[in-house]
């Protein structure tokens, strides 16, 4: 059966067909129900896939914020071990909890597992930029409970500035200060906890606790020698609390340092009784009449009078029962430190006693802290010890204040280079034991300190060369460049990475790279590569060595090697001023030409220029001839300053070499002049500079270029000036 075209009763055309007709042939057709399915089967997969790992997600993060809630609580109640498994958990689920990891920070500190804290923090910090002050508080409490109490210290003191009131942070730190012996630094952060505290009965707490500081202060002081800083510190802790149990020692120590020990005795002996019960002196009236009754003296007299405790914290002061693992005030490790050891060790001869000042390090720091306070005997004391010494002296140079630094460095150096070997140990240690590098290092100090020795130094430092540390080197370079000696410097070249010593030459003190680059021979390697290259920027030393060099043409070819760089410039733009590198500087400047002009023109106009400098350059921009005038025309501002009768007098100097550029830079308009269109007078001074210096010069090239300039201008204040400079010279029309 054929089908045919259906039509319409009037024989018109079929209907169109309808979408649902289309989806029912796309439908129709091979294989598409087949995919259709298999898409929707797997589309059914993934989504119901999807939503079971969002279910388990959701019950996982629901499982780790419980087990964090359970944790915070676990800590908070003293539950340290359960707190640690549980934030440890939390952890294993989602790793990138910040919360949770500074939690288990914490409780691994109340742990006593510094070293697992320290981790933690430092995993914040790197990984996830944490940086809240709380985070460095904990930080710091790690470093603490690593016996690290300087670099502890330090980093409370970085969080406790960004907050100021956290009362349990100024209570760490002071307990970190007291650990580390900064007595005053401590007493000072008493002052701001106390004052942070809200409660009466907690003030009174740490009033009395800061007087102990106090009372230790003024101990250590008086032990150092400086009696008034004594006085100051006991009388403080008399304000906060007077009941100190070694404040009437003290103060008798110190009033006896003042006065006389013998009468300050006396005294105390009588007052103990109420009456006079110190018997006369041998040999006097009494004596020859009568027998002198035994003075008895009850016990009370001498209480407080003698030292409480046969031990004391190394750290904070404070006396100590017996030798005990660590200081109940402070927290310091292993602390105990007898008050005069040689007083309850036998010493069976003399030689013994020498060895053990030799080794005792309690006696050593007792030195430093004299010689910290002006005591010259300590520092003969101190050199004598040599060897021995060198580690807290050292210690002093880098962590002292400023006096105590240079005190420290002029000891090491009166102990002689044979200590340098000694030096470097200790510089070692002290760099290594710094877990958290904050700060400069000692490297600073070592370097002052071997930089006082001259060439006998060297057999010390020759087996040093071999050493890879950078901060060793850093030494070892400064310390040839202070010698002079381009033979000694010979091993650093050898051995030592050129960047490296260009940065040291970069950062040498400007008297000892002068002195060093004067002995710089001609055809040295320092000459012919490494003064050439880009990275050294000590052009100024450079010039400075040319009147003391042996060899003063060495420095001059490399400064023209170099060439115009900025800073070669300016170095010898500077030495115009300074009548022993004035001649060297022109010469160069000159050899350098056209790309120094703008230079040296921007300096002529500088105010601060003295009038001498400023001839020596306006010699060096003349010889640039016509291209010295296009850059001084160019320097006419567009209003009238002080600096265009010296401008003009320099193209007038120049002479009829300028005319043509100053044509041209006459018929060439300036930004502002542009912008006014000729409509401000007061813009136009750049040309009206252009021809007075035309009427100025005089010359027939400079006639001719003025009536040319008069027949081309339009605007008539301009043909004014033109015409005045014309009838001037004589040759002026209408």
């Amino acid at each position: 059966m054929l089908c045919t075209p259906q039509t319409t009763s009037n024989g018109g055309a079929p209907p169109a067909e309808t979408l649902w007709d289309h989806l029912v042939a796309f439908a129709s057709a091979p294989g598409v129900l087949e995919a259709t399915l298999s898409i929707g089967l797997v589309g059914g997969f993934v989504f119901v896939w999807w939503r079971l790992a969002g279910l388990v997600q959701n019950v996982r993060e629901r499982a780790a914020l419980e087990d964090y809630l359970l944790g915070v609580e676990q800590a908070l109640q003293g539950d340290l071990r359960g707190a640690d498994k549980r934030l440890r958990r939390v952890l294993e689920l989602d790793p990138d909890n910040h919360f949770a990891r500074l939690m288990l920070g914490k409780v691994l500190g109340d742990l006593g597992e510094a070293e697992q804290a320290h981790q933690q923090h430092l995993y914040l910090k790197r990984a996830f930029a944490v940086e809240s002050a709380e985070n460095e508080l904990l930080l710091a409490q790690s470093l603490l409970a690593a016996e690290l109490p300087e670099e502890a210290v330090e980093v409370a003191q970085q969080a406790m500035q960004r907050m100021p009131g956290n009362t349990e942070g100024w209570e760490f730190l002071y307990r970190a200060q007291l650990q580390q012996g900064a007595l005053a630094g401590a007493a000072e952060t008493g002052r701001k906890l106390i004052a942070s505290l809200a409660e009466p009965s907690q003030r009174t707490r740490w009033r009395n606790e800061l007087a102990s500081t106090f009372t230790a202060l003024a101990d250590s002081a008086w032990r150092a020698g400086d009696h008034r800083a004594a006085a100051a510190a006991a009388k403080e802790a008399k304000a906060l609390d007077a009941s100190q149990r070694r404040l009437p020692l003290l103060e008798a120590r110190i009033e006896g340092a003042r006065r006389d020990v013998a009468a300050v005795a006396k005294e105390l002996a009588a007052t103990g009784s109420g009456r006079e019960l110190v018997p006369a002196a041998p040999g006097g009236d009494e004596a020859a009449g009568r027998e002198v009754a035994e003075p008895r003296l009850p016990t009370a007299t001498f209480s407080g009078l003698v030292e409480l405790e046969r031990w004391t914290c190394r750290a904070c002061g404070a006396p100590l029962s017996a030798e005990v693992l660590r200081c109940a005030r402070c927290g310091a490790a292993a602390p105990a430190e007898l008050v005069e050891p040689l007083l309850v060790e036998a010493i069976t001869e003399p030689a013994e006693l020498m060895d053990r000042i030799d080794v005792n390090e309690a006696h050593v720091r007792r030195l430093v802290r004299a010689l910290e306070a002006g005591d010259d005997r300590a520092r003969g004391d101190l050199v004598l010890l040599a060897d021995a010494a060198v580690p807290e002296l050292l210690r002093a140079a880098w962590k002292g204040p400023e006096r105590t630094a240079a005190v420290a460095i002029l000891t090491l150096q009166e102990m002689g280079p044979t200590i340098t070997p000694a030096l470097f140990a200790a510089g070692t240690a002290l760099s290594e034991s710094r877990i958290w590098p904050v700060g400069e290092g000692p490297t600073a100090a070592i370097s002052a300190v071997v930089q006082g020795f001259d060439h006998e130094a060297l057999p010390f430092l020759q087996p040093l060369f071999a050493t890879k540390r950078q901060d060793h080197q850093r030494v070892l370079v400064d310390y040839c460049l202070g010698l002079a000696d381009l033979d000694a410097f010979q091993a650093v070249l050898e051995r030592f990475p050129p960047m490296d010593i260009l940065h040291r030459l970069n950062h040498a003190a400007a008297p000892v790279l002068t002195r060093f680059l004067a002995a710089v021979p001609d055809g040295h390697f320092l000459a012919e590569s490494m003064l050439l290259e880009p990275t050294f920027y000590r052009d100024e030393a450079l010039l400075a060595a040319v009147p003391e060099a042996a060899e003063p043409e060495v420095m001059v070819r490399v400064m023209l090697r170099r060439g115009p760089t900025r800073t070669v410039v300016s170095a010898l733009i500077a030495g115009a001023s300074d009548d022993a590198l004035a001649a060297t500087s022109m010469r160069v400047l000159e050899e350098f030409g056209a790309p120094v002009l703008e230079h040296c023109l921007a300096a002529f106009a500088g105010p601060e220029l003295g009038d001498d400098a400023r001839r020596r350059l306006a010699r060096v921009i003349v010889r640039g001839g016509a291209e010295a005038a296009a850059h001084i025309a160019d320097g006419f501002g567009p209003e009238a300053g002080a600096s265009d009768d010296q401008l003009r007098e320099l193209l007038l100097i120049i002479g009829d070499d300028a005319v043509q550029a100053l044509v041209a830079a006459y018929e060439r308009s300036g930004w502002l002049e542009k912008v006014s269109a000729g409509l401000v007078s007061r813009h136009n001074n750049r040309r009206v500079q252009i021809a007075r210096t035309l009427g100025e010069l005089g010359t027939k090239p400079a006639t001719k270029a003025l009536k040319r300039l008069l027949k081309q201008e339009k605007e008539d204040n301009l043909r004014m000036h033109l015409q005045r400079a014309l009838h001037e010279l004589g040759g002026g029309r209408g």
